[in-house]
């Protein structure tokens, strides 16, 4: 039992290399991105996938200049927390440029790759949900929410103690078949966050102005940071262990999930 127990995380150890050998340079290009080669999308996108022909590896080019350089909105997330917690809704997240400031939220970094995505010719949907490592101990009613209904509409009915846990991923066609990504799950370390101290809207938004004025260094936004390849299209049944879109078509598989099933499983 031992044995075939070591076997096992052997295996797994070695996938996950391989994965980090497969995408080494392409990763190596997104990480050293300068702000000069990234004035503009459409420079960074011709940069990050240069001489790349493939549609996996251009997707993989720009997700990994997301997860590299992109930082994880601490505030937003501390005010979602709060309002679930209250269980009330939770204002609309401050107007920001997350492309020039480089922190965002989940839809930040879902929206930016799909439209770094069609500039490199791929296609790319985003989708909403809810999706954590530990939702599944989060026992709470199955969401209500009708087809094309927006995310905010959602969040007005009921369901306010799910908000922690609401997120936006990407799918994207490779080879004419759709895959599954999540850019903001792909920074491996869970609790790297930018504005994570900041309590209130003034002090965020002067955060976010400063921003403006002087950007981070990419060894700022990149120092530290390692890559999950779970969240790098990922097999539709490992990747409904941490996400269950609103729209269940995007869980891709032939059976989807109910909540409970999703939940319980």
């Amino acid at each position: 039992m031992l044995a075939r127990l070591l076997l096992v995380l052997f295996l797994i150890c070695q996938t996950g290399t391989a994965a980090a050998q497969l995408y080494g340079l392409i990763d190596n290009r997104a990480k050293t991105a300068t702000w000069e080669q990234a004035t503009d999308k459409q420079s960074l996108v011709q940069h990050l996938t240069q001489n790349l022909t493939s549609d996996t590896d251009k997707a993989r080019a720009i997700a990994a200049w997301i997860a590299f350089q992109m930082q994880r909105d601490g505030y937003r997330r501390y005010v979602l927390i709060k309002a679930s917690d209250q269980n009330r809704l939770a204002p609309e997240p401050l107007p920001n440029d997350p492309f020039i400031t480089r922190i965002g939220t989940p839809r930040d970094f879902a929206e930016l790759f799909q439209e770094l995505a069609s500039l490199a010719g791929l296609k790319a949907v985003t989708i909403d949900g809810f999706a954590g490592k530990n939702i599944r101990a989060f026992r709470y009613q199955a969401p209500k929410y009708r087809a094309g209904e927006t995310l905010y509409h959602f969040w007005t009915q009921t369901n306010y103690p799910l908000q922690r846990y609401q997120a936006t991923w990407n799918a994207v066609q490779i080879d004419d078949e759709w895959r599954l990504l999540d850019t903001y799950f792909m920074i491996a370390d869970d609790d790297l966050y930018a504005a994570k101290t900041i309590r209130t809207d003034f002090a965020m938004k002067s955060f976010l102005k400063q921003r403006l004025r002087r950007h981070p260094t990419v060894r700022t936004l990149t120092s530290a940071k390692r890559i999950d390849n779970d969240y790098f299209l990922a097999k539709p049944r490992r990747f409904a262990k941490t996400h269950f879109p609103l729209d269940s078509q995007w869980q891709l598989l032939s059976v989807p999930l109910t909540w409970a099933s999703f939940i319980n499983q």
